[in-house]
């Protein structure tokens, strides 16, 4: 489901309309096939309506629109205050770029909750967003596989299967977080350890991934992203 709160909002009630009313609208016994769909199908929309919404707030995006609700943690004034913008520069130049690294230019404090509204006027608005969102959605469809496959641990200490265990259980687990659970460390790591002053020499996560495949560890390209992360023998 699309993570927008504005959409999620009216499948939400169309979702609930048919919840509330559904005794109503059993009875009828309509004929309608796609009607019958939509309808069979009420309580998955009304679940999706309701995460759409929360997406819808974690990304900040209503009918493609932002709210402004804590106000921004960016201003331009510092900006016309040290020189480096004047009404000159503003006529001469569609796009202008932000330097978090001039005080005052960016508070220091995230948005309180959801992505901040001033990426809805960035230019590179979408080439941020989807990098952000693709990285949510592995972390979180990491986290929710690791979730089943725990809950197959649970059946097969239920059913008595010892071998499911061994030989079914312990792969995955292996295999999942020694990929995809490294990657999910690789990411928050990332994000956690480079600020705006490193950000010219922030290493690629995906070549760090494809080269972990391929053990090219002397890719002069792309730096460890911590130290002692390629050992070499």
């Amino acid at each position: 489901m699309f993570g927008d709160c504005g959409h999620g909002t009216v499948m939400l009630l169309a979702a609930l309309w048919m919840v509330l009313n559904e005794r109503r609208l059993l009875s009828q016994k309509s004929s309608n096939e796609i009607w019958n769909t939509f309808f069979n199908g009420r309580y998955l929309i009304l679940l999706m309506g309701i995460f759409s919404i929360y997406t819808g707030l974690i990304y900040n995006d209503c009918f493609s629109k932002s709210f402004n609700i804590f106000g921004s943690s960016w201003s331009v004034r510092p900006m016309f205050r040290n020189g480096t913008w004047s009404d000159h520069v503003l006529e001469a130049n569609p796009y202008l770029q932000l330097n978090p690294a001039t005080p005052g230019v960016y508070s220091g404090n995230p948005y309180p909750f959801g992505i901040d509204p001033i990426w809805n006027l960035a230019s590179n608005k979408l080439t941020f967003l989807n990098s952000y969102k693709m990285k949510m959605s592995v972390i979180l469809g990491i986290v929710q596989m690791v979730f089943g496959v725990i809950l197959s641990l649970f059946n097969h200490i239920y059913f008595r299967k010892t071998v499911n265990i061994i030989l079914q259980f312990i792969p995955e687990m292996i295999f999942i977080l020694c990929l995809f659970g490294y990657l999910v460390f690789m990411v928050i790591f990332k994000w956690c350890q480079y600020d705006v002053h490193m950000s010219q020499h922030v290493p690629s996560i995906l070549i760090h991934f494809i080269n972990m495949f391929l053990f090219n560890y002397a890719d002069p390209s792309n730096v460890p992203l911590y130290k002692h992360q390629v050992c070499s023998c």
